[in-house]
């Protein structure tokens, strides 16, 4: 998917055609995520044809990051089905056949990566392991409410009064033997590749601009004349046109009118980007819902080791740190970053993933350990494990793997959460379209915003950023069936 030409400004579909609508609606969508792959293809089924998805890295899937190691794939972003019963993530993957490898193997729970086989090692930091009963006597509790789970820094940032505003489907999580990007690719499969525009970073959505603006638009397009989307099948470039609303400004200087943009960046992009984005600026209570809720970073690290150095029993190892020094404090030290790790899995089975560890880190730490090298990242997480084993042997792994959702420019964290002062209504308030309803006479819903962030009930989640997707997509279709229903009841007059 590299080039984006606009399509034919005609259509044979009378819900999109009329004295109110002469020429097709143009979508931009912008983020080629599981939210924006989503919306485009909703709009695409529903008959609208002027539909370009603007993204800004150079390939499609957004936090979905699967990378290829021999037969399995390892996770750097999302992992999970979270539930099945109702979840349209895991019914697509179901009806598509990608829980089921070649050899016929079946995705069950988390069998596939995580065994469910084995025990859990509790090791302290001088080496000692910790008795069952005692780990039995607060798992269910450390299970429910584990700081990795939220994205959030530690607990202490997450609304205890709104915790129940995240709701779980029923069912057990599974993950996708071909890795979840085969998710990505089932939702891209029917989106005509000169539809999705790869390495294009947006700068600035003029929403509701105005015909001062006019000049400055067209004078861009002269210069972008040869990259220009605002053509017709027949390669002629019309001008920008006034009775579009919007117009998209792209970091490479090219404009894009519009009459609606769907906006899928992430909370994390929103929080430090919001101003620059958006002219004229985005209401206060958007703003404000931006400001407050959360998003921090959770990363992965993967250790290959040529010979497992654990017994076969072991499924992960849980660090239980007994120095209380640092427990006064919300971060730890840079230089201790390392021990906000809070377990290295085994990846299960051997057979597919050889001798793989898969840790788990979040928060500001996650942050200083993204800054590190490789090989500093390596000496820390094998001084880590001799401590809490009390087994100086332990080689250093031969490879190491490892996300970065925190410094990555375009997502700035890996998922949100109702951190302490927000409340679900953030979450829709962050959803609603501008302009808003009943505040103004101009051209509605010009602006409106998918992803994660913006579902009241599954933030953070996969399902939550596809449904978003579909939910806007919808509002669109919505209100074209509503005008050409008016439009056709409208009396015509006879002459």
């Amino acid at each position: 998917m590299q080039s984006c030409e606009i399509s034919s400004d005609g259509t044979d579909d009378p819900l999109l055609r009329g004295p109110r609508t002469p020429r097709q609606p143009r979508i931009v969508v912008i983020g080629a995520g599981l939210a924006g792959l989503a919306a485009t293809k909703v709009l695409l089924k529903r008959g609208f044809t002027d539909v370009t998805v603007l993204e800004a890295l150079d390939h499609i899937g957004g936090r979905v990051q699967s990378v290829t190691h021999g037969e399995a794939a390892l996770e750097l972003g999302a992992t999970w089905i979270h539930g099945a019963n109702g979840n349209p993530v895991y019914h697509l993957a179901a009806d598509n056949g990608l829980l089921e490898r070649k050899d016929g193997e079946a995705s069950v729970g988390r069998l596939s990566q995580y065994s469910k086989n084995g025990v859990a090692f509790y090791q302290t930091d001088v080496g000692k392991r910790v008795p069952k009963h005692l780990v039995e006597e607060f798992s269910d509790l450390y299970n429910e409410v584990e700081s990795c789970e939220s994205s959030s820094p530690n607990m202490d940032e997450v609304s205890l009064s709104e915790f129940g505003e995240w709701t779980e489907i029923p069912g057990a999580h599974y993950v996708i033997p071909g890795g979840f990007t085969k998710i990505v690719e089932v939702l891209a499969q029917d989106i005509p590749s000169n539809t999705v525009c790869l390495s294009k970073p947006v700068r600035c959505i003029h929403w509701n601009y105005s015909a001062q603006n006019h000049d400055l638009i067209a004078r861009n397009n002269d210069i972008n004349r040869d990259k220009n989307h605002n053509r017709n099948d027949h390669g002629r470039r019309d001008p920008p046109m006034l009775a579009s609303p919007i117009c998209v400004e792209c970091e490479d200087e090219e404009w894009i009118t519009a009459d609606h943009v769907i906006v899928t960046v992430s909370l994390g992009w929103l929080k430090n980007n919001h101003e620059a984005m958006f002219s004229p600026s985005l209401p206060e209570d958007k703003v404000l819902a931006i400001e407050k809720l959360g998003i921090s970073t959770t990363d992965k690290i993967f250790l290959e080791y040529a010979e497992p150095f654990w017994s076969s029993e072991c499924n992960s190892f849980q660090f239980v740190w007994e120095d209380e020094a640092q427990l006064a404090h919300m971060t730890y030290p840079e230089e201790l970053w390392y021990k906000k790790i809070s377990s290295f899995d085994v990846l299960y089975p051997p057979e597919r993933y050889g001798y793989m560890l898969s840790g788990w880190i979040c928060g500001q730490e996650a942050l200083f350990m993204e800054r590190c090298d490789d090989e500093t990242v390596a000496e820390a997480c094998t001084e880590l494990l001799r401590h809490f084993t009390g087994n100086p042997d332990i080689p250093k792994p031969r490879r190491i793997l490892r996300s970065s959702w925190g410094s990555n420019p375009y997502f700035q964290g890996s998922y949100s959460y109702t951190r302490v002062g927000s409340s679900g209504g953030d979450y829709e308030r962050l959803a609603m379209p501008l302009p808003y309803a009943n505040r103004t006479k101009a051209p509605p819903l010009q602006v409106l915003f998918a992803g994660e962030a913006t579902h009241r009930k599954y933030y953070s989640t996969t399902h939550g950023a596809l449904l978003s997707g579909q939910r806007e997509a919808t509002r669109l279709v919505e209100m074209y069936q509503d005008r050409h229903r008016a439009d056709t009841a409208r009396p015509k007059n006879n002459m």
